[in-house]
């Protein structure tokens, strides 16, 4: 779809650093309005020159305070930080529960912050699907390093493997059953875990779980995983954990892992992309008379739902 001149303009003007336009063409994306294509590809030449961590976690684990303690830490060396909360949608609206203002108190007002809470919004991985475009808004707007926090943690939490460069699994005391139960998605998503709220009882031996279990799986790009042990409220252990985010990028430029996380980026994008035109054209194709008749025999037992497929795809293709 050709853009129109109001959002030629708003890009130009997001390009040169004005917050506002941001934030309008981030509303563009996130409501997937038929020019959101057009606007990322039209900024794809300004991209690539961030760096991406995300955060996941379970309810109440304390990822916004975490989000907040490294935002202060990367302000202070200068660095301009956009954070993307994907928050539950509310049911009825569609929209983040909480809002941007509600977080990371500390940082509202430096302009060197930019905070977007968006919804989910039926999502299953816990990413919003308009995630990975706002992160290249972020990236062309010139952000120097992006956070994303998530909601969950679990299998169908490995879609933040393919935006992010680090991935923070937050864990807290509380959180055994969640490292027995889902032992080789944690292993498959975490780049650092991080144990906060570790001045409660019972920190050291969730640590010691996730040691045995990370010695037990070998990766293959032999990052060895750091587990630290963190208490957000406090700001403790904040300073290693930007350490360990810095330690894990430092081990991907020194052994070429980056280009390759790029590109597998670049590929999963790719297959999104044609996976949700695919899901458009069914749902298109399910208005006509001749689709509503195979889902009509399918409901009836008339046909069963393998044949039912098979006859709807060669009618599709």
């Amino acid at each position: 779809m050709k853009l129109s001149d109001r959002e030629k303009k708003l890009i130009d003007k997001m390009l040169k650093g004005d917050r506002a336009s941001l934030a309008k063409l981030i509303s563009t994306v996130e409501n997937q309005r038929q020019s959101a294509s057009s606007i990322i590809r039209s900024i794809s030449p300004n991209t690539a020159n961030t760096y991406v961590i995300g955060i996941t976690g379970p309810p109440g684990a304390g990822k916004s305070t975490l989000v907040n303690c490294l935002t202060a830490i990367y302000r202070k060396e200068g660095k301009k930080v956009g954070i993307i909360a994907v928050d539950p949608s509310s049911p009825f609206t569609g929209g983040a529960v909480l809002g941007d203002r509600i977080r990371m108190q500390d940082h509202t007002a430096d302009k060197g912050v930019f905070i977007r809470s968006i919804g989910t919004r039926g999502s299953q991985g816990g990413l919003s699907k308009a995630t990975s475009q706002i992160v290249k808004l972020y990236d062309a707007y010139g952000f120097d390093i992006i956070i994303i926090e998530t909601v969950g943690v679990g299998q169908t939490e490995l879609d933040i493997i393919r935006i992010a460069n680090t991935v923070i699994v937050l864990l807290v005391p509380e959180s055994g059953d969640v490292v027995q139960t889902m032992k080789a998605g944690l292993m498959e998503i975490a780049d650092i875990f991080i144990v906060n709220k570790a001045d409660r009882e019972g920190a050291e031996k969730i640590s010691r779980d996730i040691k045995s279990i990370t010695a037990h799986h070998s990766r293959e790009d032999k990052w060895d995983i750091p587990i630290l042990l963190t208490t957000a409220n406090k700001n403790e252990g904040i300073n290693e954990t930007a350490d360990s985010i810095q330690n894990h990028r430092d081990f991907q430029i020194k052994h070429n892992l980056t280009q390759e996380k790029l590109e597998k980026n670049r590929e999963g994008e790719l297959l999104q992309i044609i996976k949700e035109a695919l899901e458009n054209e069914i749902s298109n194709k399910m208005k006509d008379s001749d689709f509503k008749s195979i889902v009509k025999k399918v409901r009836k037992g008339d046909l069963d739902p393998y044949e039912g497929a098979e006859q709807f795809i060669s009618k599709l293709i």
